[in-house]
């Protein structure tokens, strides 16, 4: 049924819980194993990179589903992990590779939920169309923000666009940037070129006189992606680890 409005609880069906949920299906493996999985099938797997005990990634995992339950900070993952570890006995892991496994894990998580949201066919007819938004301001280099992120700072496509099953945020090691969705009027309102994905270029649609631009995903990395992936992709992973678990 179509949706004349929409409030602030229409985006919090899923919240942290639904992002724990999706966190919460993830394999602690080592680093050894993780290694040998394939980069669709480390999309449901958790490491902390060099660390290659089972019990501390295990740990790490647990303390992490918490977090992202709870809404804790870093420092607050951070402390209680370490806090367990020492009680164990057991290394703590360096604090450089504890923090890139949270903030991607977490990041993640957030993303996939809010896009579940946003995917719902009642709120993509309200919104139609998504805008990229990096944490600078579309300037390599501003805030580390990377050559080929920045590139797409403001650009606005199709909620349904090839783009977004490639180039949904985070799409790389490290990536900070953020979507917006907006309705018919508000893209109108921009003023802006309309932009799609195809042949390994994003591509101007309603402005003929803007460049296209090649643009290629971390080969290492994937992306967010719209339909059943989660579900192939945890079979595909109990297929890899067989025995293992």
């Amino acid at each position: 049924m179509p949706i004349s409005v929409l409030t602030e609880e229409d985006f919090k069906s899923f919240s942290h819980d639904e992002a724990r949920r999706r966190f919460a299906r993830k394999t602690p493996l080592s680093a050894g194993d993780f290694e040998e999985l394939s980069v669709r099938q480390r999309r449901t797997a958790f490491r902390i990179a060099t660390v290659h005990k089972a019990v501390i990634v295990q740990m790490a995992r647990d303390e992490l589903e918490k977090a992202i339950a709870e809404g804790r900070s870093f420092a607050e993952f951070r402390e209680r992990l370490y806090a367990l570890l020492d009680t164990k006995g057991l290394p703590r892991p360096a604090i450089s590779r504890l923090r890139l496994a949270f903030h991607q894990n977490t990041m993640q998580a957030y993303s996939d939920s809010r896009r579940a949201v946003l995917d719902d066919p009642d709120i993509a007819a309200a919104f139609p169309f998504r805008q990229y938004w990096t944490v600078g301001n579309g300037v390599p280099g501003v805030r580390n923000v990377r050559e080929d992120h920045a590139v797409l700072h403001g650009k606005i496509f199709r909620w349904n666009d090839p783009f977004w099953d490639r180039f949904t945020p985070p799409w790389d090691f490290g990536c900070r940037c953020t979507t917006a969705a907006l309705t018919e009027g508000q893209f109108r309102a921009t003023g802006q070129t309309l932009w799609t994905f195809s042949g390994g270029r994003v591509r101007p649609v309603s402005d003929k006189r803007a460049k296209p631009f090649r643009l290629k995903p971390n080969a290492n990395y994937e992306s967010s992606r719209r339909g059943d992936l989660l579900t192939r992709l945890d079979e595909d992973l109990r297929e890899a680890i067989g025995n293992g678990q």
